[in-house]
């Protein structure tokens, strides 16, 4: 009995420990495909940094490089702290596709069929979709930064004849390697003047609408009331660009380009947005071969924040000496989190877009720590053995974090700025021109519906697909699927519910449908 009991156990190990096994070996590069899509391949494309990782044969030869970087959590590049603050389209990669992507590296990075695999989007210099209202082109320019950093002002006519909103705007450099960082300034009494010296270190307009810095992306404002913001662009007015070369980069050429989408002339209730540096040391000193920390304060001078505005977002800014940044408000009594980057890189500098607009409230100060690590502990400062001072060049150091804010009006809070971006036309295409190449079409009945209704879809080959219900403000409610199908039709049910179950209350909702590029979309009515 024993010897019998004995063999089966034996059996069923073995049988468990086989799946086991086949559950490692069915994992596949269509399996981790979305997880490169999701995390990798919108800088890892043709023509972006360093190797693509677009396909299976472009990722096989860097497996071990993949797996370090994802283990020591390099890659994906995201220094904000998640653990203190979420921001807007964070790359954080979660453990299971940790997990998914580590156990398929250690397996031997099996293809299985990569016809299957959802297609990649198709990249180029542009993050923003459709045709920008106003292109300004920057004047070709030669750099001449060879032992030192240059500072150049550049400015280039609007061309408007009436005061308009820019809800979106983009800066891409045209040559990345020379632009260390660009801030773009409107200068609306016609002063601004080209200086090409190297040492144009003021800016030169009236209202700054932001920064370009390596790894930073375009900056899109919500356009759904009633956060609905834009910067004011005068007519006649000037864009005014301050930017800062680099030493070593004498010969390199650029010619830049600034894309701009306004709202439609007379857009009602737009409200006005503001881009300002409001923490700022320019008095620390970091010793050679030592480490301190740098602080700054707003409003300066002791008094308390005045008035309330809402944060939209945190850029802080920095150079090589530094290695930890911190961010938050308070009032002597309570403490509200802004951002913490426990590991500065000064290659990786973000907008940091609130998930929600954060209430800086009257009475409270906002308060900025910045760590300068001047010894061989930090490879990233310029030389351990000399002392650092605050200044423009790279070599020095800034404690420089700016905010993008606008007065604060009841429910700023409350609004869902990470949902409205998720479906903003700008960062997500609402419709494209080879859907007809990816559904067959699409069915919703009953429509309208009291208990649920059916979202059928025919595909025309496996595609990686997100199935949703939206509100009307663009707030994604339910998620009803997510995942690899197979050519062919699919049936999903809908029971009026949200993400947690809740039966949600009776109105118009909307369906989304993404497979691949390909977007479908419709409303579903919901009846009590």
């Amino acid at each position: 009995m024993h010897s019998k009991f004995t063999k089966a156990f034996f059996f069923a190990i073995l049988m468990l420990m086989s799946g086991f096994s086949s559950t490692l070996k069915a994992q596949t590069y269509p399996d981790v495909a979305p997880i490169f899509i999701a995390n990798c391949t919108s800088c890892h494309h043709a023509g972006g940094l360093q190797f693509p990782l677009t396909s299976y044969s472009a990722i096989l030869p860097w497996g071990n490089l993949i797996k370090n970087a994802v283990q020591n959590g390099n890659m994906p590049p995201w220094p904000a702290d998640p653990t203190y603050k979420h921001f807007v389209r964070e790359r954080v990669m979660s453990a299971a596709d940790k997990a998914t992507l580590i156990n398929w590296i250690n397996a031997g990075m099996p293809a299985g069929d990569t016809t299957l695999a959802p297609p990649v989007p198709t990249y180029n210099n542009y993050q923003l979709n459709g045709t920008p209202d106003l292109v300004l082109n920057l004047p070709k320019f030669t750099s001449n930064a060879n032992a030192t950093d240059m500072y150049i002002c550049v400015n280039v006519p609007s061309g408007l004849t009436q005061d308009r909103y820019i809800r979106a705007f983009e800066f891409i450099p045209g040559n990345a390697a020379l632009i260390h960082h660009a801030v773009m300034t409107i200068d609306t009494t016609g002063t601004a003047v080209d200086d090409y010296s190297g040492n144009c270190t003021n800016f030169q307009g009236q209202i700054n609408i932001g920064d370009f810095a390596p790894g930073m992306g375009p900056t899109v404002l919500p356009g759904v009331a009633p956060t609905k913001f834009g910067f004011r662009m005068k007519a006649g007015s000037t864009m005014s660009f301050q930017i800062h070369i680099p030493e070593g980069t004498a010969g390199l050429k650029d010619s830049s380009q600034l894309r701009i989408f306004f709202y439609p002339v007379g857009e009602p209730n737009v409200r006005p947005m503001f881009f300002e540096t409001v923490l700022q040391n320019w008095n620390f000193y970091v010793p050679a071969n030592d480490s301190i920390l740098a602080h700054a304060t707003f409003p300066v001078g002791g008094s308390p924040m005045p008035i309330a505005v809402s944060l939209y977002s945190a850029f802080p800014h920095s150079h090589k000496t530094c290695t930890s940044i911190i961010n938050y408000l308070y009032s002597g009594i309570d403490t509200i989190p802004l951002i913490r980057i426990p590991h500065w890189d000064f290659h990786w500098q973000y907008q940091y877009i609130f998930n929600n607009m954060v209430k800086f409230p009257v009475g409270y100060h906002m308060y900025s720590t910045h760590k300068f690590d001047n010894t061989v502990n930090n490879p990233e400062t310029p030389d351990p053995n000399v002392p650092v001072l605050p200044g423009l060049f790279t070599t020095d150091e800034m404690l420089f974090d700016s905010y993008i804010y606008t007065l604060y009006q009841a429910g700023d809070e409350n609004a869902d700025i990470a949902s409205i971006l998720a479906n903003d036309p700008l960062l997500t295409p609402t419709s494209v021109s080879n859907v007809a190449d990816v559904f067959a079409g699409v069915k919703v009945y009953p429509n309208p519906f009291t208990t649920e209704t059916n979202i059928d879809y025919t595909l025309m080959n496996a595609q990686y697909v997100q199935v949703g219900i939206y509100d009307l403000t663009g707030r994604e409610v339910s998620r009803l699927s997510s995942g690899i199908e197979g050519m062919g039709k699919h049936r999903l049910v809908w029971n009026g519910s949200d993400a947690s179950g809740n039966k949600l209350s009776p109105g118009i909702y909307m369906y989304q449908i993404k497979a691949g590029k390909a977007v479908l979309s419709g409303k579903v009515v919901l009846n009590d």
